[in-house]
């Protein structure tokens, strides 16, 4: 089990390196059409998609960081492959992709930048290496950072980051002149000494030496990021910027009931069902159940669901709806005693509980019959009735136990397949649990949340395997004697 884990969370690391970069955005937000940076625009749209970037390490290499060794030059080369050029056109999206590479270069590049704006003899650089320099030094603060870190570092930090807002020089970057600066010679050297202070008060937060650059190399990658994230309940939602764990705290116990009752009733409904069958093989009843519970199995729950919001759900011409479209009871109920909510909760649950159940007590019933089936011509049941055993005690006190190792079986793989129902049935009649939660985080491609809710869905399905295989041992005594 635990590999199988292992597996999924590092699908699920290389799932979130392949989405969107979230600078993109920002960089389609340049300013106005002849490329002409807005200072306060584009700092802004940067800096919040940084701090998006950092809530899932997105910031951060994916495997191995290299940017503790990044020199002046290097630096300065990367700053000028990003100028526009004429007859580049084509290769705007690579020269995007540089460009966004070297705004989250983070802390590493920060000294290369700021020797590049000391050098006069680079004026022509001054103007995106300013904000370079400004995106590369922004250290954004986390849920966790304000509520641990000491108020006297967080004021540091905040302060630097707020300064960090006046350094940057206004320039533009076309296709025909490529870098050039918008500001007069009064704003520029203004920005300018804006930075030399900036750089004297917090210059020794972005000095490093040989050992803080090897260290990176592997600690501080996105891979280490998202895992250190993750387990210690850190990792944040992008669009709630709240941590994972605690809104899917939030939601889970509604979709875990919802499932539990959809499992317990279909085993309720199917196994006397699938009995009765199974005695009757080759009837009328077993034929007419058969075909029955096939036709309902061959139903999609959004059909069954569209179809009961319509005709149960809906006001009509001369009737009311028999059902509430919500699947949760009204606030109000909350205020009433114990029966009435329980009234209340079963009222606005039954529908969304039938459109989970029908399908799974078709499947388990036909499973049922047919284990049982083969259990009734086995040897040992022969046998029995050659020895005058009446046909109830051959059925319900050997058949019925063996049958049990396939329901078990089949019970523990139920809830793979109401994984996806329920986020469709949870929508569809407005339940606040974990499926809603998990559609609202994949229409906002809120990456960290939909990864957090994948794996504990699918963490607590291979709980119920693991269930599975220990309830083997209670049904079958030939298994509990071998390993027991």
């Amino acid at each position: 089990m635990i590999p199988t884990i292992v597996g999924i969370l590092l699908i699920n690391f290389a799932v979130l390196r392949c989405a969107d970069d979230p600078l993109r955005s920002a960089l389609s937000q340049e300013g106005s059409e002849d490329n002409a940076l807005d200072p306060q625009l584009i700092g802004q749209t940067v800096e919040s998609s940084i701090r998006t970037a950092a809530m899932s390490g997105r910031h951060l290499p994916a495997i191995i960081n290299m940017r503790g060794f990044l020199h002046r030059d290097r630096v300065q080369s990367w700053l000028e492959s990003t100028e526009r050029e004429e007859g580049m056109q084509d290769e705007e999206a690579r020269r995007q992709r540089r460009e966004s590479g070297l705004w989250l270069s983070g802390r590493f590049a920060v000294q290369p930048l700021y020797e590049i704006l000391s050098d006069p003899d680079q004026e022509h650089l001054h103007g995106p290496a300013s904000y370079a320099l400004s995106f590369a030094a922004y250290r954004p603060l986390s849920l966790h950072d304000i509520q641990t870190m000491p108020s006297a570092q967080r004021s540091h930090i905040s302060t630097r980051n707020a300064r960090l807002r006046h350094i940057r020089i206004g320039h533009e970057n076309t296709f025909e002149g490529g870098f050039s600066l918008t500001v007069d010679e009064e704003t520029y050297r203004e920005r300018l000494h804006n930075i030399q202070e900036w750089w004297q008060r917090y210059g020794e937060d972005f000095t490093y030496g040989p050992g803080a650059a090897w260290a990176a190399v592997f600690l501080e990658t996105g891979f280490i990021d998202f895992f250190g994230r993750f387990f210690s309940g850190r990792l944040e939602s992008e669009q709630f910027r709240r941590p994972v764990f605690e809104l899917i705290g939030e939601r889970w116990y509604i979709s875990f009931w919802l499932q539990f009752l959809s499992v317990f009733l279909a085993w309720t409904i199917a196994v006397p069902i699938g009995i009765r069958s199974a005695r009757r093989k080759g009837s009328l009843e077993d034929k007419a159940t058969t075909n029955s519970l096939f036709m309902l199995w061959s139903l999609p729950e959004f059909f069954v669901g569209a179809l009961l919001l319509f005709y149960l759900c809906t006001d009509r011409e001369g009737s009311a709806a028999l059902f509430p479209a919500q699947g949760l009871p009204d606030t109000d109920s909350l205020w009433l005693h114990t029966p009435a909510y329980l009234m209340a909760v079963a009222y606005h649950g039954l529908l969304p509980l039938f459109c989970l159940t029908y399908g799974s007590f078709t499947v388990l019933s036909r499973y049922m019959r047919g284990a049982l089936l083969d259990q009734m011509g086995a040897d040992y049941a022969r046998t029995a009735r050659a020895k005058g055993v009446s046909e109830d005690a051959i059925v319900y006190k050997h058949n019925l136990r063996n049958s049990m190792i396939t329901m078990i079986t089949m019970g523990s793989g139920l809830l793979s397949a109401l994984f996806g129902g329920f986020v469709v049935v949870e929508y569809m009649f407005s339940i606040p649990g974990l499926g809603t939660l998990l559609l609202e985080a994949a229409r906002a491609k809120d990456a960290p949340l939909v990864m957090g809710a994948t794996v504990i869905s699918v963490s607590l399905l291979l709980i119920s395997i693991l269930l599975a295989d220990l309830l083997y041992a209670v049904v079958d005594p030939r298994i509990r004697s071998r390993y027991v």
